[in-house]
């Protein structure tokens, strides 16, 4: 099921069972159909993106298509779906009228009815595969399928940034609003001093052993980003226990006298524009008070609508890298590279193994010490199975390449990020950041060897344009097997 932590029941075979699909059609229904208004399907919450009844047709044009591909089987009809429904809409920000190649859009998109028996025949297409056993037979329909059911997972995370941006969408069926303010009052008692940690110098192993074909033993697919693998040697560094919350990001505002705010933040209607800045004399108030004064009339976006900011001060912030990148140096540091953030990930697995094994000899003591065998060491090698096999015979052993997400919140434990200020006593690892995405100050490149996905070939050549960098991890709403896999 999507919440899931261990990486035995969230990953157990590299492709997809139809369980694990059921389960994601049950969260993709409860989004797209009971979260959505009907009469806010036609409706943009992000301008530069389409409707959401795009996302409605794609997800199911999309499998049938790739498995079209896959199987040399004919489509599901109606085949026009292809022509509309193929590729959305992805604007350059700064140019919108730089645009890349996209399905057409209609003048009139097809009823929902008429897209949701097409959905349906998709479905039974996928579960015809299963029950024939050419999902698992057919190493070359298998990758298919693997790779439609992570397209599908990464679109329903994209949906629900665009749904929090409206203020029409509906609460997630089956779950109560949790209690903000109490949750608050608990993150504050739990608080605790954000540690620096030193990280030692290392190698990693970064990316997946995937060739791109139908041959071989059974293994775990990755998308292009993720092969082929390299090692890289990555200096000595301290890092913070954890990520930046909305309270450090409200205080560098104030510190700064800056007055935008961050996406993910809001005005709320009887908000009086305050901003934390003293009206007489211009100077910024300091500590507490001068904190939630700053706060106030100010909100976060959720899924269950706008949550005060008094009360999410705990969680991590949710902003563009510029503006996180502008914080991180006001509070003395920066954003790590792409290289050093997978070494965090490395030495935070080693020092959670340690603790589970209650050794002691290599923890890290307090605020801005060093090790306390001599300084920083170099650590032998991180070098993890680079496609989760231990044996030929035992198949590939999705503990190798997945972690155990019991600790983070992710696959929809929780609709929403949560607190994070009680772990500044343990540096975080692989999505470890309260619910959201890591950010690294590394620009998306092609490595050394890479080649485009001949099933998806698309999937990101828009992206090597120096405009957008790597993230790691995962949110709240993203599925285990994507958060929990460390070569993505």
């Amino acid at each position: 099921m999507i919440s899931a932590s261990k990486p035995e029941y969230y990953a157990p075979r590299p492709v997809p069972s139809l369980d694990e699909w059921d389960e994601l059609w049950k969260t993709w229904d409860n989004v797209t159909q009971q979260m959505i208004p009907d009469e806010e399907l036609y409706d943009k919450p992000i301008k530069l993106r389409n409707a959401c009844i795009f996302y409605l047709g794609h997800i199911p044009t999309f499998i049938d298509m790739k498995l079209t591909e896959a199987t040399n089987t004919p489509p599901t009809q109606p085949k026009y779906f292809y022509k509309i429904f193929e590729r959305g809409i992805d604007p350059d920000v700064d140019n919108p009228e730089k645009v890349h190649a996209h399905s057409k859009v209609p003048d009139e998109w097809p009823r929902v009815e008429e897209i949701l028996r097409f959905q349906k025949g998709v479905r039974e297409r996928v579960a015809k595969l299963y029950q024939s056993g050419q999902a698992y037979d057919d190493m070359w329909t298998g990758r298919a399928l693997w790779l439609a059911f992570e397209h599908e997972v990464m679109h329903m995370e994209t949906l629900l940034y665009m749904l929090i941006q409206s203020d029409k969408t509906l609460p997630p069926p089956g779950t109560m609003k949790p209690d903000f303010e109490q949750l608050a009052a608990q993150a504050k008692r739990d608080a605790v001093d954000n540690q620096w940690f030193d990280v030692p110098k290392q190698d990693v192993v970064i990316g997946l052993n995937d060739p791109d074909n139908g041959e071989g033993q059974e293994r775990y697919f990755g998308w292009d980003v993720e092969t082929p693998p390299y090692t890289a040697h990555v200096h000595a560094f301290k890092a913070k226990a954890r990520p930046i919350t909305n309270g450090e990001y409200a205080q560098y505002l104030m510190a700064t006298g800056k007055h935008a705010i961050p996406a993910s933040w809001t005005q709320l209607p009887s908000s009086n524009g305050t901003n934390g800045v003293n009206g007489v004399n211009g100077h910024h108030m300091n500590g507490d008070a001068g904190l939630h004064t700053f706060a106030a009339g100010k909100a976060v976006r959720t899924i269950y609508g706008p949550v005060p900011l008094k009360y999410a001060l705990d969680w991590p912030i949710a902003a563009s890298y510029d503006e996180l990148d502008g914080c991180a140096n006001y509070m003395g540091g920066r954003i790590p590279t792409l290289e050093e953030v997978r070494s965090i990930y490395a030495y935070s697995d080693d020092l959670k193994k340690t603790e589970a094994s209650n050794a002691s000899s290599r923890m890290i003591p307090a605020v801005n010490s060093h090790l306390v065998n001599e300084g920083v060491e170099e650590t032998p090698p991180h070098k993890p199975s680079i496609n989760g096999s231990s044996s030929a015979a035992a198949g590939p052993n999705p503990k190798e390449l997945f972690v155990d997400l019991t600790e983070a919140n992710v696959g929809f434990k929780h609709w929403h990020p949560v607190p994070v200020t009680q772990n500044g006593g343990k540096l975080a690892g692989l999505s470890d950041m309260g619910g959201l995405w890591e950010w690294t100050s590394s620009e998306l490149e092609r490595v050394k060897g890479f080649k485009p996905m001949k099933l998806y070939p698309a999937y990101s050549e828009d992206f090597y344009d120096g405009k957008h960098n790597v993230v790691l991890g995962g949110s709240w709403a993203t599925h285990p097997r994507v958060a929990g896999r460390k070569t993505l």
